[in-house]
């Protein structure tokens, strides 16, 4: 994860480490603490503060028992990113392709999860969700066109189409904000909310939720207290990952 991590500004450190506490764990976070408030004018306390999250986020990929044999047997204690990746996937039944690297795959799972999202609602719905986000009638109208034409086998290709990528981009965040804010609940989620808001001014202010959930989520289940950690991390980080372009798509 370290190499997405690397790209995550001082409001995004400041989210992670909040995921990352727990009073009932073997993590460090008050070392965290003291490397995070150093960051921002020592280049090894980044470094330093970048490679102890990647550790704890390993280590939350892992039970509390698995964690403790691995580390007896000599490696960190967690387990690798990419497996992290995929279960969490399977946690929220989503299907991506494998291959690749970290970032990608966290692109990948992302995109997944806001398909499954948009396709889980009629066209007159995402109609009617685009008017609140504050899109234009114009536009919603030519989304519902090609939605009709061409079926909702993708949605999201059809958003970049009609918005551009810097406006689907807000609305990909927008509906992983809101998921996020199911599983921490709405009240941790107001600084991630102000923060999407500076990011995407167009956005109307709607409350801690920007986006109704479809029945799609109404289920979700986190047992467990290490998915109330890897789910939310791993969707802000392909957030992250995706804000420079989608590396599939790099050259």
């Amino acid at each position: 994860m370290k190499a997405i991590v690397n790209k995550c500004t001082r409001e995004d450190f400041n989210y992670l480490s909040e995921v990352l506490d727990s009073y009932l764990s073997f993590t460090d976070d008050k070392r965290r603490k003291e490397l995070l408030a150093a960051s921002d004018n020592h280049v090894q306390s980044r470094e330093q503060l970048i490679e102890l999250m990647d550790k704890q986020i390993k280590y939350y990929g892992s039970s509390d028992i698995a964690y403790l044999k691995r580390a007896i047997f000599g490696d960190d204690g967690g387990v690798e990113a990419k497996e992290i990746v995929e279960d969490v996937c399977a946690k929220l039944k989503v299907n991506i392709k494998l291959g690749g690297s970290t970032e990608s795959r966290l692109e990948r799972l992302v995109n997944a999860v806001v398909e499954k999202e948009l396709l889980s609602k009629t066209p007159e719905d995402l109609s009617s969700a685009f008017k609140n986000m504050g899109v234009g009638d114009v536009d919603r109208d030519l989304i519902l066109e090609h939605l009709k034409n061409n079926g909702k086998v993708a949605v999201l290709p059809i958003l970049v189409q009609v918005l551009g990528q810097k406006i689907t981009l807000g609305i990909i965040e927008t509906i992983i904000v809101s998921l996020i804010a199911q599983i921490i609940g709405r009240e941790a989620a107001k600084q991630l909310v102000k923060e999407l808001m500076k990011r995407n001014p167009w956005i109307n202010a709607l409350g801690p939720v920007l986006w109704v959930l479809s029945g799609a989520w109404l289920a979700f289940d986190l047992q467990g207290p290490a998915y109330r950690k890897t789910v939310p991390i791993c969707l802000y980080l392909g957030i992250v990952a995706l804000r420079d372009g989608k590396e599939d798509s790099k050259g």
